[in-house]
């Protein structure tokens, strides 16, 4: 995480919507910007030590209000757990139903959420709904507790968990002043979202387009950079990095609701386990879901983009060489695969990962978009093998079925090894080096690195 560099007032971002204060958007907060203002003053006259550590309670402080609804959500669910008796007129799920309105209504009341973030909950609670009523259906997960207010076998309470990722994202927006650098097409993101959502549906039926999708969304956002402001500045961080951040943090959320017994999954219904790793797959393809519907409605502000001191590494052009290099690759790769050359397993299997790095930066480099130079080729292509290297530890019958065909081997893989990563990070550089050596005269690079 990085800070943007000070500009003039004219090169800052422009002010949130109707050019008040983030804080002024929620009169429960709004009241206490003239008393801040003052501990401000009080804390940059101790010096830059006190700044650092007033700055960092007051990210943990804006992030607590973003998940004000979520927070307490989730309290409801570890709270009724521990206390709710086991012959009460009302079933629990009925009481985190109820809690959950009345809870909706109070916060707009006080008005601790405005009317817009009360939409973006509703739109997620209706898709969350309906992805829930499928995946019961077919058995990925149970809600073992009887109750009244269900559709189907899921209690109407579930919506509001979705909900609250969508809550999230619209707070932590405003809150923070977002602005962006290289961000993805709103007409890319759409149709992807709409392909992972359906994707939700249908993997069941042994057609799981996860990975593919995957590595999709990491291409499209691996360019990209999110300026956001604590307190006097933005400071700017990989927009992918937060959006893996958050499904990191949903994922630990999912384990405590599992823990109050919420909600389980097969492997959990005997005695309690933590939630697979690779859950984290699915809860960062349904953070692509709810982040573009948050940005379709607050909108993409820009981060002005800043005039590089020296000029940056470039990617030639042709677009061509770089699929004919890869498509060299694929047959050196092949050719290890001879069994008559008895090569060492060492040389065999690095070597193909090595190999099938580069393939990898190759391939990202002849196809990227336009925007695109050396750096965001790089990035894309070690997080597209790292997707790739990870999907080995998610096992199904139609994954494993095409993993033991040829095309499925060399695509996919079957063992995972952290070592592999060396491997892939060797080729990846030596593909993006003979990529800048192949073109003579760098001033004339189409792209920006």
């Amino acid at each position: 995480m990085t800070s943007a560099p000070d500009r003039d007032s004219s090169d800052e971002p422009a002010p949130p919507k109707n050019g008040v204060s983030a804080a002024a958007q929620w009169q429960a907060i709004g009241r206490f910007i003239v008393a801040e203002a003052r501990l401000q003053e009080a804390v940059v006259a101790h010096g830059r030590v006190a700044a650092a550590i007033y700055e960092f309670v007051r990210f943990g402080l804006k992030q607590g209000w973003a998940c004000l609804f979520g927070g307490l959500l989730l309290a409801l669910m570890l709270g009724t757990r521990l206390v709710w008796p086991e012959h009460a007129p009302i079933a629990r799920y009925d009481a985190l139903f109820l809690a959950a309105v009345m809870l909706q209504v109070l916060l707009l009341r006080l008005r601790m959420e405005t009317w817009s973030e009360a939409r973006v909950i509703l739109v997620f609670h209706v898709i969350g709904t309906a992805m829930e009523i499928h995946k019961t259906a077919i058995g990925s997960w149970v809600y073992p507790e009887a109750n009244l207010f269900r559709l189907g076998g899921v209690p109407l309470f579930t919506g509001f968990m979705y909900a609250a990722v969508g809550s999230y994202l619209a707070r932590v927006w405003r809150l923070f002043d977002f602005r962006f650098k290289r961000h993805p097409s709103l007409r890319l993101l759409a149709p992807l979202s709409v392909a992972i959502y359906v994707n939700f549906l249908t993997d069941h039926l042994g057609y799981d387009l996860r990975v593919p999708l995957l590595l999709i969304a990491a291409a499209a956002f691996a360019p990209a950079i999110v300026y956001f402001k604590i307190w006097r500045q933005h400071r700017a961080m990989p927009l992918l990095l937060g959006l893996l951040l958050v499904a990191l943090f949903i994922w630990f959320a999912e384990n405590l609701g599992t823990l109050s017994g919420t909600w389980l999954y097969p492997s959990q219904r005997h005695h309690w386990s933590m939630v697979p790793v690779a859950k984290l797959s699915s809860w960062f393809l349904l953070m692509i879901v709810s982040y573009t519907l948050v940005a379709r409605v607050n909108g993409i502000a820009s981060w002005p983009a800043a005039t590089p001191m020296t000029a940056p590494p470039r990617l030639p052009a042709a677009r061509w060489t770089h699929l004919g290099l890869a498509i060299a690759v694929i047959g050196l790769g092949l050719l290890l695969r001879v069994p008559t050359w008895h090569l060492p397993l060492p040389v065999h299997h690095y070597g193909g990962g090595i190999l099938w790095g580069a393939m990898v930066f190759l391939l990202v480099a002849a196809l990227r978009p336009a925007r695109w130079g050396l750096r965001g080729c790089v990035i894309a292509a070690a997080i597209g093998a790292a997707l790739i290297e990870t999907s080995r530890l998610i096992h199904t019958a139609a994954l494993d079925a095409f993993r033991s065909a040829m095309a499925g081997q060399l695509l996919l893989g079957n063992i995972f090894s952290v070592w592999n990563f060396g491997a892939y990070a060797a080729g990846i550089g030596a593909a993006a080096l003979l990529a800048v050596s192949l073109h003579r005269d760098r001033r004339r690079a189409a792209l920006p690195a």
